[in-house]
């Protein structure tokens, strides 16, 4: 049997991995819709009719628990007691008062109606006021209501027991749901009660929600005897249940009434139906003498909304399936395009203009891709693979050969040699004289670029090199040491037209490293060499030409100046005087003094006309007189270093005159500062708190700031400085204020005159206390010692 192939496996398991999910998440979709249809309806019923349930039992008990506080009212047994005669002339407050009460029971419920009725005497009162029986003639059904519900609880009765058109006018709800409690312990009277009575409309919205949309839909309460009590309905009220119509939907048999069911199940559901329309009731028994609380409602709509909901899952489904059969079959038959193409290619005889496979021959691999496998992958696959692993090795080899040669590490003999054998033939043969460009990227006070972006911005500007200057000038840049380094040659034999190459080339290749990169670097060169064995020296000297930007800055474009290093006359003027006041300053901790000191000596040292060797001499000299008098000063270098390391090694990386002040200021002196700071402070708070306690001690002699100096060694302007600093305030002023304290604390404890009181506290004069004391506190001593003898008189009272 011939193998399927793959242009049809395409198209079978498109249309299987499309069909399927669609099909059976449209099955499930539909089936589960239908199956919860029944359960939400009958849950949603069940929650429905038991919260109306609550809410009609809860209103109940609440005008129950009013009139059983009414009929044990002081007011109503005064009343029963009295009268017709005296609740008409006599007592009006009476009847105020019972009216006034039931009004307040109308404020909890306000639809309650609620009479107090005498029998005997002919007369009943409500909140509206008092009548005669004979204004309100309802003696006959007044009577069975009072013995009905005194034996049964809760009854319909007619609306017109509690209201009549002269008071009220009407509502619409002919029927009252009515309770009736027999008032106790009467002398006068043994016909009294009181009568409370709702709306039985009002008990149909308990949730405060509108109707189902249909008048037969909604809560109906049927009692003992299945007569309706509450109905959406209020023409069906009164009425036996058989008036409602009731069928059962299979049997169509009437319904005169429901089956009965016991606590422990709770609810019982039945599918009936009034005239055509079909309906879910809901019924559950109640523990209130025998009431069955019923909620009906249709089943059409809720119905109905599940079976569209599943009808249009299935709709959805049935398209889409289309659609992914569709799409299968156009995209297998697009994604085989390029296979039958290659097949083409390949000599595949095989395949006809449509894809076809001709019958008389089979083709010897199982699929299309098996015969494309075989002719091209592994050959395709091995070549690109050592193409790749060759030029990596080779880029690497160079690299690394460049490395050697900058730190002289290629033996002279073998370098012409090598050069040739990595393609620099051009070079070797040609090249009079060459330069070694070192190129470094100014990354300090960058504000696009970090510390962490300097290895990928050296390989762009490696890139940069590359492609900018010509490759038979240059050989390959490498980055070494966070520098881009290249070897440059010319043919030209003359030093100064190769130097004068050297200024255009470099500043071409920092303008476009700005404007591709938007960054500034340092460009140092070497002098122009007539051999390439002296490629190690120009890097040094090229290096060398980096380091002048300690004094000139970011951005130079520098090359290297020979300088007689043997010279008989030279010298070099170190600001000795500035290093002793910024060393002074520092301990001092005088930190402003400190920084402008600081400044005034890297400006000095760096406007000298020195070799970068020299600048970190000067430098270093400088580190090392600052760190000999911290040592001196007792400072270990952990507190200063925090364990960063060297500080020296620290120092000799820096490559600015910025980054050097900032280092020292920062890395050094303040550190070394905020030592000298923690010690003057714990020597400050230790001679505050001895002047204190002196103060304290000898308040009442003629202490003076002169004495404290004398017994504590220091000089008195210098204890006036440590003490106004600690406590804010100068020394006698201090020495007034706590005397002035003690006075207080002897005028208000002590019997003691004014006089005695200055005199005590070293006032030759007590008129110059009294004006001393008026000043600190506003009113004079005597004044003061009234005011606190009034205050605590009035406290005691």
């Amino acid at each position: 049997m011939r193998p399927i192939s793959y242009l049809h496996k395409m198209i079978i398991f498109g249309i299987l991995l499309s069909t399927l999910p669609i099909l059976l998440t449209g099955i499930a979709a539909f089936i589960y819709s239908s199956n919860q249809t029944e359960l939400h309806r009958t849950q949603a019923n069940r929650q429905l009719l038991e919260q109306m349930q609550s809410n009609v039992e809860h209103k109940l008990a609440t005008v129950s628990y009013m009139l059983d506080q009414a009929v044990r009212s002081p007011v109503t047994l005064r009343s029963l007691s009295a009268s017709s005669s005296s609740l008409e002339g006599n007592g009006p407050l009476l009847a105020d008062k019972l009216q006034s009460e039931f009004l307040n029971m109308k404020s909890w419920e306000p639809l309650l109606d609620i009479t107090l009725v005498n029998q005997s005497q002919n007369w009943l009162i409500d909140h509206a006021g008092l009548y005669r029986n004979t204004d309100f003639p309802l003696a006959l059904p007044m009577k069975e209501l009072i013995s009905d519900t005194l034996t049964s609880g809760w009854q319909l009765s007619p609306s017109s027991v509690f209201s009549n058109d002269e008071r009220s006018p009407g509502t619409g709800c002919i029927y009252h749901i009515a309770l009736a409690r027999s008032i106790p312990n009467l002398n006068t009277s043994s016909d009294a009660a009181l009568i409370a009575g709702i709306p039985a409309c009002s008990l149909q919205n308990t949730l405060g929600e509108a109707s189902l949309g249909n008048a037969a839909s909604g809560l109906i309460i049927l009692n003992r005897e299945q007569r309706i009590l509450v109905h959406p309905d209020p023409v069906y009220i009164g009425q036996p249940l058989a008036a409602i119509g009731l069928q059962d939907r299979d049997t169509e048999a009437n319904i005169n009434k429901l089956s009965p069911i016991t606590f422990s199940t709770g609810f019982e559901n039945q599918e009936v139906k009034i005239g055509d329309t079909h309906y879910s009731l809901t019924y559950s028994p109640s523990t209130l003498k025998g009431w069955t609380y019923a909620l009906i409602s249709p089943t059409n709509i809720l119905t109905q909304e599940y079976i569209n909901i599943g009808l249009h899952t299935l709709y959805i489904s049935i398209f889409l399936l289309l659609l992914s059969l569709l799409l299968a079959w156009l995209g297998s038959k697009r994604m085989h395009i390029p296979i039958r193409k290659l097949l083409t290619q390949l000599g595949d005889n095989h395949l006809s203009k449509e894809g076809n496979t001709v019958a008389q021959q089979s083709p010897p691999f199982s699929d299309e891709f098996e015969q494309i496998r075989a002719g091209v992958s592994q050959l395709s696959a091995s070549r690109s693979q050592l193409e790749n692993t060759l030029n990596m090795h080779l880029l690497q080899i160079r690299n690394h050969f460049m490395m050697n040669l900058f730190q002289d590490k290629i033996p002279v003999h073998t370098l012409h040699d090598t050069l040739n054998e990595y393609g620099y033939t051009h070079q070797v043969r040609e090249w009079q004289q060459i330069a070694v460009i070192t190129l470094q990227a100014d990354l300090i006070n960058h504000t696009k670029y970090s510390a962490s972006d300097r290895d990928l911005l050296l390989f762009a500007i490696q890139n940069i090199l590359e492609e900018t200057v010509v490759y038979n000038q240059q050989l390959l840049p490498t980055v070494l040491e966070h520098t881009v380094v290249t070897v440059i040659g010319t043919v030209e034999q003359d030093h100064f037209i190769f130097s004068q190459q050297l200024y255009v080339l470099t500043d071409q290749l920092k303008q476009q490293i700005d404007k591709i990169l938007a960054l500034q670097v340092s460009i140092g060169f070497s002098q122009p060499h007539n051999s390439l064995d002296h490629i190690p020296q120009a890097y040094t000297e090229a290096m060398e030409a980096l380091r002048h930007r300690m004094k000139l800055g970011t951005g130079i474009i520098f090359q290297y100046e020979n300088i007689d290093h043997h010279a008989l006359t030279w010298s070099m003027t170190y600001p000795e005087s500035l290093e002793y006041s910024l060393i002074q300053a520092i301990q001092s901790a005088d930190e402003v003094q400190a920084s402008a000191l600081l400044q005034q000596l890297l400006e000095v040292i760096f406007g000298m006309e020195v070799t970068p060797e020299e600048y970190e001499v000067a430098l270093t000299r400088l580190l090392t007189h600052i760190l000999q008098m911290t040592q001196e000063s007792g400072i270990r270098l952990g507190q200063i270093s925090q364990g960063r390391g060297s500080m020296f090694h620290e120092l000799h990386g820096l490559q600015y005159a910025a980054e050097v002040e900032n280092w020292f200021k920062h890395q050094v002196i303040l550190p070394i500062i905020q030592v000298f700071k923690a010690r003057q402070y714990a020597q400050y708070q230790h001679i505050s708190e001895k002047m204190i306690a002196m103060i304290h001690q000898d308040y009442d002699k003629d202490l003076t700031l002169e004495e404290c100096a004398l017994k504590l060694h220091y000089n008195a302007n210098y204890l006036s400085s440590v003490f106004r600093k600690e406590t804010g305030c100068a020394f006698s002023e201090y020495l007034t204020k706590y005397r002035f304290n003690i006075a207080k604390k002897w005028l208000d404890e002590s019997d003691l005159t004014v006089k005695d009181i200055a005199a005590r506290l070293r006032y030759n004069n007590p008129q110059n206390f009294i004006r001393s004391f008026r000043k600190w506190e506003g009113i004079t001593p005597g004044q003061y010692r009234e005011r606190k003898q009034k205050a605590d008189l009035s406290n005691r009272n």
